[in-house]
């Protein structure tokens, strides 16, 4: 379920909370622990996770027409991954505020018990475990 390329020169400890974000060079995810990269994955799914977006990053985004890292998600890495992930989540710095439901734009998403993150078509593909429906 995983494919994670870890940084020999930064250790990991697999029960603390990473930080993962797009890497819009790479084209994959960048798994950080304790301020630093720690890998690099493709896929990867988290646990207990809380979806944080930095206004003042994205108010950079839209005042510079210039992504940068500033929306990520915190969690454990999981390895006892959902069934099924099939409710999507998105971001987009130009049109919310936070991450969302991508079939309900109006649904805002802070926290998520289990995500699957993966690669598709150089971008990035968010999927929350199907039994997660937040309130509107």
């Amino acid at each position: 379920m995983h494919d994670i390329t870890f940084n020999s020169k930064h250790p990991f400890d697999a029960t603390k909370p990473v930080k993962v974000y797009f890497n819009l060079h790479r084209k994959c995810y960048s798994v950080q622990q304790n301020g630093l990269v720690v890998g690099h994955a493709y896929r990867i799914a988290l646990r207990d996770v809380t979806c944080k977006v930095s206004e003042a990053g994205r108010q950079r985004v839209i005042r510079e027409q210039r992504k940068n890292v500033h929306a990520y998600m915190v969690g454990t890495i999981d390895t006892d991954v959902a069934d099924w992930y099939d409710i999507e989540i998105t971001y987009n710095p130009y049109k919310y505020s936070s991450f969302v439901l991508w079939a309900r734009p109006d649904v805002a998403v802070y926290d998520v018990p289990q995500v699957y993150l993966r690669i598709k078509d150089a971008k990035s593909l968010i999927l929350a475990a199907d039994e997660y429906m937040p309130s509107a």
